[in-house]
């Protein structure tokens, strides 16, 4: 497809009443949100993550009434109805975000438990994935095991051929919505030159350039039984402020906390999102906190991402995307930490 008819690859998703999803500039930041009829641009990576889309930073779970009688009546049908959410496609993602919808799986739609607002709006759309011909500065995503061609959680993979885009159907969904969607005049089948180009590109693309965190090597010290304990941890926490933007920006993090909102005999049970680092987090009825300062709150944070969520779910909860290395005001960077770990000798 040439790179001229994006918009036109919009346009086919409209028609056929898609809500499409893209990149858009809200202030300074960039985060997903409904396109269509305006010229595309695709940001390397967008400032706020792709989660957002299917687990929000705030929703209403339900609303209750409890006025003329002294049993609530609660209402979800307003929000768990499936005609209540169109399809959608959610267009312009990068790898490391798709990839991290599968982590976020495991959290919200396992065989254990399965959140019906999660998983209505993922069963509800289509990741269309656009590979990294530039990784960032900050990006990490090799030594996570993904990449800047990672097919894992996408439905389409768009990769950027010399004016065109190759588009591979990776799921049997991304399939069907090019079937269903487009016609000849928007896709044509690649030729074995396409092909040449897009296996080159992405030999260029997966060099390890930004590779070399051995997270590895780190997550084996952190799951030794002295790391909880481990010095290292009075240093590496020291420039933390405890603002959260590394956990609200991550793509995986998805702590959240429950309230309702009343007026009068009536209101809202709200989710919002929550984070580790915060002290009211953990803080308890009685006034004791198990993690008292930020040293405790910043091990948490790393421990739970290369060592308990491996431990539960046997992968990382982290995919190299590189937001917390960008806009930590401290410049506290998770590679440097992890990097230290793996040099630590715990026996």
């Amino acid at each position: 497809m040439a790179k001229t008819d994006l918009d036109a690859f919009v346009d086919a998703l409209v028609k056929a009443s898609y809500v499409v999803l893209g990149p858009i500039q809200e202030g300074e930041a960039t985060k997903f949100g409904v396109v269509g009829g305006e010229e595309i641009k695709i940001p390397r990576l967008t400032t706020r993550p792709l989660k957002e889309l299917f687990f929000p930073q705030d929703e209403s779970l339900l609303s209750f009434d409890r006025s003329g009688t002294p049993d609530a009546s609660v209402d979800t049908s307003g929000v768990l109805a499936s005609d209540g959410i169109s399809p959608r496609v959610a267009l312009g993602v990068r790898p490391c975000d798709a990839r991290a919808l599968v982590l976020l799986d495991n959290v919200f739609a396992s065989d254990d438990y399965r959140d019906p607002y999660y998983t209505l709006r993922r069963e509800k759309t289509v990741i269309i994935t656009f590979a990294c011909p530039l990784p960032g500065v900050a990006c990490f995503c090799e030594s996570t095991g993904g990449g800047p061609y990672d097919e894992t959680g996408s439905d389409i993979l768009f990769v950027e051929v010399a004016g065109s885009y190759l588009v591979k159907a990776v799921s049997e969904k991304g399939k069907g919505l090019l079937q269903e969607v487009f016609p000849p005049c928007i896709l044509h089948e690649a030729d074995d030159e396409d092909i040449q180009a897009a296996a080159e590109a992405r030999a260029r693309g997966e060099l390890p350039a930004n590779a070399g965190v051995p997270i590895e090597a780190a997550a084996a010290i952190l799951g030794h039984v002295d790391a909880f304990g481990d010095s290292a941890w009075e240093e590496v926490y020291k420039k933390c402020l405890g603002c959260a933007v590394c956990t609200y920006l991550c793509p995986t993090c998805h702590c959240f906390d429950i309230g309702d909102e009343v007026t009068g005999a009536s209101g809202e049970r709200i989710r919002n999102w929550d984070s580790c680092m915060f002290p009211l987090f953990t803080l308890h009825a009685s006034g004791h906190n198990p993690r008292p300062s930020r040293k405790e709150r910043f091990r948490q944070r790393v421990m739970h991402k290369f060592n308990y969520f491996v431990e539960n779910n046997d992968c990382m909860a982290c995919v190299g995307c590189g937001r917390c290395v960008e806009n930590c005001p401290v410049n506290l960077d998770i590679r440097q930490v992890l990097t230290t770990f793996a040099r630590r000798e715990l026996a």
